[in-house]
């Protein structure tokens, strides 16, 4: 058997068997417990312990920081997982938001450190902080 052969041999083996590893937790749902503490980290400064846009920097802001309680009120009463995740990711604009003083946590949450591929960690993260503001959602009000 040549080396090119080999080689590629290989590298299918690999991905055979590590690829549904790679699919299952990057499709694992986000952590809301470990999104409270994202959010105690990079998001409260802004919009407050109590993510109603009341951190100590909001008042320096151009524009407040939305009251994350009431994404599902603001939404027909169903969360909006995707534009939430969207927004947080911040690497593609969401054009009904317009401008954003919000960090691109999408580019944030990489390690400049790190050659290696990152973008599994970064969706893991923002589902992480995704699954805590589903959890603090104020119902009926």
């Amino acid at each position: 058997m040549s080396k090119t052969l080999r080689i590629l041999t290989l590298a299918i083996v690999f991905f055979v068997a590590v690829w549904p590893l790679v699919t299952a937790a990057e499709e694992e749902p986000g952590n809301a417990a470990r999104g409270r503490a994202s959010f105690t980290l990079y998001c409260s400064s802004c919009h407050g312990k109590s993510a109603k846009g009341d951190g100590p920097v909001a008042y320096s802001l151009k524009t407040a920081p939305v009251d994350l309680t009431q994404l599902s009120a603001s939404n027909g009463g169903k969360f909006p997982v995707d534009q939430t995740y969207a927004y947080i990711d911040g690497r593609r604009s969401v054009g009904a938001h317009g401008p954003s003083d919000m960090p691109v946590w999408g580019l944030s949450f990489q390690d400049p450190g790190r050659d290696s591929d990152q973008e599994a960690m970064v969706r893991h993260k923002i589902r992480d902080l995704v699954a805590y503001i589903e959890s603090i959602q104020e119902k009926g009000r």
